[in-house]
């Protein structure tokens, strides 16, 4: 544990965060914070050294560099082992957003605005992307969509399809559209593909 409330890059104690929600180690082994209420992505050093990596602090939906990309709410962080770069879920502006290891912030799926349709990058659409997870497969990501009740999958070129749920809640085992769930909020992935999804107001 590092850091107080505020947004400060500083080292151990004096480091300030706000509201730190999700969190991946990458290859060289910092840790990644998704720092929802900065609206930035965070980096931490093994030996507490705390840096921005995206994000400048204040809400908005910006694909940039550094400090000039704007998120609204990041949730939940993974890293893609084949490019070392991260997928963040941007949980306000309803879109999966991709961040490289040097800062560079480009928007992988949705386009701002709240909905629910499979697609191809802006033309997808989320609502309220929380937990993600790493497919089975290394090249695509795994979604808990909150407020669609339901488990997307995304690929690396943005591709997104529904792997579970139809956007309606309820409390349902089923094979694929016929489940249901009511706002699942993280999954997890094991190495044969067998998901796990945290169904929070089914309270399973």
């Amino acid at each position: 544990r590092i850091g107080k409330h505020g947004k400060q890059d500083r080292t151990g104690a004096d480091a300030r965060f706000h509201d730190t929600f999700g969190i991946t180690v990458d290859p060289a082994g910092q840790t990644v914070v998704a720092d929802f209420s900065n609206h930035a992505v965070r980096l931490v050093s093994q030996a507490g050294a705390v840096s921005t990596l995206a994000g400048g602090g204040a809400a908005g939906f910006a694909d940039g560099q550094g400090a000039a990309a704007r998120f609204f709410a990041p949730f939940s962080v993974v890293v893609v082992p084949t490019s070392g770069e991260f997928v963040v879920s941007d949980f306000h502006n309803h879109a999966l957003r991709v961040v490289t290891p040097g800062g560079a912030v480009r928007t992988l799926a949705g386009n701002g605005e709240a909905g629910f349709a499979d697609g191809q990058g802006a033309a997808a659409r989320f609502h309220f992307p929380a937990g993600l997870a790493l497919d089975a497969d290394g090249r695509s990501v795994l979604v808990a969509d909150r407020l669609n009740h339901a488990v997307r999958r995304v690929t690396m070129a943005g591709a997104v399809s529904t792997v579970a749920g139809n956007g309606q809640k309820g409390f349902a085992d089923g094979e694929g559209a016929a489940a249901r769930f009511n706002g699942p909020i993280d999954v997890v992935v094991d190495k044969e593909g067998t998901m796990v999804v945290a169904d929070t107001n089914n309270h399973r």
